[in-house]
This record gives C-alpha cells, sequence and structure tokens, in this order.
C-alpha cells in the first residue's frame, strides 16, 4: 500500500473511531466554560480513586496503595503513604468518598469510602464499599466498616461504584447493568441510599427494598460513555469521568442533575487534560481536582 492510501486509510479510522464516540454523548459536547491546570505528576503507579477535604488530597493506587497530600494553592506535599487496611489484589480502590462522621473528633479526616470495584470478590462479597479511618499521622488505616449491596435482581453487573453526598448524608450506587464496552444491552443505573452510620455495625447490608431511587439514566436521556470511571457529587449534580484518554475512548466528563434526574452537559476534557482520568472531587466554590495517570488537575467549572 502507498502512503497515500495509509494515510486515507488512517483518517478514516481516526473519523470512524470519533464518530463512533460521539454516538455516546446525548447533548452536545461542551469544550469551553471550563479551564484546567496541571497541578503535579505522580509517583510512577496504577491510580485510581481520590478525594479531597479542604486541603488534604486523599489518592489510591490499585489494590488499595494510599497517599495523602496536602495542596498548598500551587503544589501538593506528601504527608503519608501506606497500604489501606483492605489493601488486597481485588481491591481496585476504584472511587474514595470522604464521608461525614469522625471516628475521632480529634482526627484530621473524617471516614473515607472506598469502592473496591473488581471483577472477583473481597472474600466472598463483591463491589463492596471498605470505610476506614485514616490514622491521624497519616501512616495507616483501619477498616471500621463495610458495606454491601444484596443484588438479588441483579441490578448491576460489572462493575458497581459508590460515592457519598456529604451533603444531604446520601450514598449513592452507580454501575453497568452487564459489563464495560458492552454496546448491546449494556444500561448504567443509579441507586440511592441514607449513608449508613457508622453506629450501624461493622457490616452493613443494603437490599433493594432499602433504596430511596433506582433507575437507568437511559431511561432519563442519557447516553453513556462505555468506559466508566470516578464518581463526584456537588451541587446536586453527579460528576462522572469516563473514558481512556485514547481517540476510540476520549475523556468526556458527564454531569448529572440528581434532583432532575436529566443529563446537563458532556464536557469535552481531551485537550483540557492528558492521559487517562480516574476521579474527580469537588475542592471549593468552582474548583474541582481531578485525577489521572498522568497526575494532578485544578478544573475550573
Amino acid at each position: 500500500m502507498n502512503i497515500s492510501k495509509i494515510i486515507a486509510t488512517l483518517a478514516a479510522l481516526s473519523l470512524a473511531a470519533a464518530a463512533s464516540a460521539q454516538s455516546f454523548v446525548s447533548v452536545p459536547l461542551t469544550k469551553d466554560g471550563f479551564s484546567t491546570i496541571h497541578v503535579s505528576k505522580y509517583e510512577k503507579g496504577n491510580y485510581q480513586g481520590m478525594d479531597c477535604y479542604k486541603d488534604y488530597i486523599f489518592s489510591c493506587k490499585h489494590t488499595g496503595i494510599a497517599t495523602v497530600w496536602k495542596y498548598n494553592g500551587e503544589g501538593i506535599e506528601k504527608l503519608g503513604s501506606f497500604n489501606l487496611a483492605t489493601h488486597d489484589e481485588v481491591n481496585h480502590s476504584n472511587v474514595a468518598s470522604f464521608g461525614c462522621e469522625f471516628y475521632d473528633k480529634k482526627d484530621p479526616l473524617p471516614l473515607i469510602y472506598i469502592s473496591q470495584c473488581h471483577k472477583k470478590p473481597y472474600k466472598g462479597l463483591k463491589d463492596v464499599l471498605f470505610v476506614e479511618r485514616v490514622a491521624p499521622d497519616m501512616q495507616s488505616s483501619t477498616l471500621v466498616q463495610t458495606i454491601y449491596y444484596e443484588d438479588v435482581n441483579n441490578d448491576f453487573g460489572y462493575a458497581l461504584q459508590w460515592v457519598v453526598d456529604r451533603k444531604h448524608k446520601m450514598l449513592y450506587g452507580f454501575g453497568n447493568t452487564t459489563k464495560d464496552k458492552d454496546l448491546e444491552g449494556n444500561r448504567h443505573r443509579i441507586i440511592k441510599f441514607r449513608l449508613p452510620k457508622l453506629s450501624a455495625g461493622e457490616k452493613v447490608v443494603l437490599r433493594p427494598e432499602d433504596a430511596l431511587e433506582n433507575y437507568v439514566v437511559e431511561d432519563h436521556g442519557l447516553k453513556y460513555a462505555t468506559i466508566g470511571q470516578g464518581l463526584c457529587i456537588a451541587k446536586n449534580r453527579l460528576m462522572m469521568p469516563t473514558g481512556l484518554g485514547t481517540e476510540q475512548y476520549p475523556s468526556y466528563l458527564f454531569v448529572w442533575d440528581l434532583k432532575k434526574k436529566k443529563p446537563v452537559q458532556v464536557l469535552d476534557m481531551s485537550k483540557a487534560t492528558s492521559g487517562e482520568l480516574e476521579d474527580l472531587a469537588y475542592y471549593k466554590k468552582n474548583l474541582f481536582f481531578i485525577q489521572g495517570q498522568d497526575g494532578l488537575f485544578l478544573m475550573k467549572y
């Protein structure tokens, strides 16, 4: 094949990939109205869930390796790095979400909720939510509660993620009804519960009849990208980074109105960030931290 045919073929493949990606968007892509800065690169690792509390940033790697950073307005300072109490090959740590309670009133950080989100079960339970207390010196953590959804109706396939709505003390689950990249029949479900208190015990089982809401976003006008990443709730909106940072699976940020149950925006993050995005955290006012494999970004939105 000569060079002109090769170029034409590559261009056609690129257009096809772009068209395929666009087909997963139900509202026009927003390319402006937000801006980002690259705060810092990370040490090499398989980064996943992340959240922030005040200026503290809690970052997870696959298997449950945690790092606590502090943001000083320009960069980040490492305060501690350790294996979570639930460190395990099947703890993907896909989403990290700070809760509303403190184990001890002197603790600098509230309880942290870690989504296992692995295709294999952890001690016989799949898609569990680990609730851990971070030690005051930021050098260790302790498992204080495990939350499990008894999925008797097969609501979720691969994989169920969890996020805390701190303002309203609610817990939301989100995930595929079948599996990632399944273009035929896969949909995306949101389920809502009251956030269990620590006093509810070391193991909490949530059942379908306990849910306050249970619906799929496709029934409410959203076409969702196939590669879901993290979750964040801010101002009654569920923020969902997606994609792999590639032409076939570009980085989009889906914004969903939890109160009105409708899509708000889809932000095209492909030019504003680099690499695969993993999780998102509300910082303050109109600022969000974004964690990806290329490090930490700060988004103004």
